[in-house]
């Protein structure tokens, strides 16, 4: 386990958001949170090949590790795994994160999402530019951002969910961000949930709008306007969902607004139509 120093330890050290960077500090901590929940792996009575954990991770990225027959061997591949840790680019350990809470998830979701917490807790206090949502590293900075865009994400509704998830997905990679289909995927959650709604799963998303009055939903007509602006960037001739258009120009920057502005109108037309449901 990892040390923080005296002025790590009493916040004397201010620092700006770590975006594309992950510092010592943020590297020793992140660490620490994996090795406080798996040192007993580390324990001689402890045998059970079902707590190899750290083993499944080494095989994930690759590196070659030794059978864990005693702790000794353990021992062995928990340094190998810090060793690397801590030498790795700054993606790495974002990676890392990923790998760990997927390999926890396999084994207990419950213990999965209370890791997730402590990481985020970490991540925050450290002024990382980057959170947790669904087990994915994601580059998004502010709770209500976070909360808007988990909660878009685990509506009734699966066609939604489906969309959303992959808008961030193709969102958080950070190796090769796919912004352009992030975009697409975000207002594609708007459209299918739009599509449930009238009950015409082929309509487009301005066919849906102008048959939500009729379905018993009543959008204010600012809304209707902002949802078909969206839509109209995104279908325009150098849109994102414009056949044959390859919209090469979206950044971070545009898919995130996407992301958080699509986020923000799944949640807002689910709890409307929900409540006008209750009562009828």
């Amino acid at each position: 386990m990892i040390k923080q120093n005296f002025s790590e330890r009493n916040g004397y050290i201010s620092k700006q958001i770590q975006f594309e960077n992950v510092d010592f500090a943020l590297k020793n901590r992140i660490w620490n949170v994996f090795y406080v929940e798996n040192q007993h792996l580390l324990n001689p009575s402890l045998r059970s090949p079902s707590l190899e954990i750290v083993e499944d991770i080494l095989d994930v990225f690759g590196f070659t590790y030794e059978y864990p027959k005693d702790w000794l061997m353990r021992e062995r591949n928990m340094k190998k795994l810090e060793s690397l840790f801590l030498k790795k680019e700054w993606h790495f350990a974002y990676d890392f994160i990923e790998v760990y809470l997927e390999k926890v998830s396999e084994r207990s979701k419950s213990n999965s999402n209370n890791l997730a917490k402590e990481f985020n807790r970490v991540l925050e206090e450290e002024k990382s530019g980057y959170r947790i949502v669904k087990r994915l590293v994601v580059p998004i900075t502010t709770k209500s951002e976070l909360k808007s865009i988990d909660q878009s994400t685990n509506t009734k509704y699966d066609s939604v969910n489906i969309h959303m998830l992959k808008a961030l997905s193709l969102y958080s990679r950070r190796k090769n961000p796919d912004y352009e289909n992030s975009i697409k995927e975000s207002i594609s959650a708007i459209e299918s949930l739009c599509c449930i709604i009238t009950g015409n799963n082929k309509a487009t998303l301005g066919d849906a709008l102008k048959k939500m009055d009729e379905s018993g939903l009543k959008l204010h007509g600012a809304l209707k306007s902002a949802l078909n602006q969206l839509y109209g960037y995104t279908s325009d001739q150098n849109g994102i969902r414009h056949a044959g258009i390859d919209f090469a120009g979206a950044s971070t920057e545009d898919a995130k607004y996407m992301l958080v502005s699509c986020s923000g109108f799944v949640n807002y037309i689910v709890e409307k139509w929900e409540k006008n449901n209750n009562s009828m």
